[in-house]
């Protein structure tokens, strides 16, 4: 006869619906407390997206303690260009030149930094990722025609975590 986890009726198989009812509650509680982790890309919603991306595990790297990897997906990566005006470059020379920090040029540097991390996750949340390794970032200043531009490069590898038991 029919399998014990299919109904006779209707042919309804109890563990892909327990399975999917189960999904449903967890999306229902992240929506309010805003924890998104271990559900599927697939079965966030929308307008959540930007929010479950922003709490990917990132390292620079191999692997994450608590986890394995199942899968990579594919290399990930982000780049992030910042103008610094003219009076933060003079002040920044200024600051190279009688010693100290810039407070300033450093200021740009966090900025770019978490904009370039903030892209990267994106990137890899698109591509149904769950985490990031093997992190870099490479940060290089453009100068000519009297401008000045700090560009940031974030690379990495999307991957399928599977939490270690």
């Amino acid at each position: 006869g029919e399998p014990l986890d299919t109904c006779p009726a209707c042919g309804l198989i109890y563990s892909r619906f327990d399975d999917a009812a189960a999904l449903k509650m967890r999306v229902v509680r992240a929506r309010t407390s805003g924890d998104w982790s271990g559900i599927p890309a697939h079965a966030i919603p929308v307008e959540f997206h930007a929010q479950a991306a922003a709490q990917m595990p990132v390292t620079t790297t191999p692997m994450l303690p608590g986890f394995t990897i199942a899968k990579a997906i594919y290399v990930v990566s982000a780049e992030c260009a910042f103008g610094m005006n003219l009076l933060k470059d003079f002040y920044a020379s200024v600051t190279d030149v009688v010693g100290g920090r810039s407070g300033s040029t450093q200021k740009v540097l966090r900025e770019a930094r978490r904009q370039a991390m903030a892209e990267l996750r994106a990137e890899a949340f698109a591509l149904g990722a769950d985490g990031i390794v093997g992190v870099r970032l490479d940060f290089n200043e453009f100068s000519g025609g009297g401008k000045s531009m700090v560009f940031v490069v974030a690379t990495g590898t999307a991957v399928k975590l599977k939490l270690v038991a």
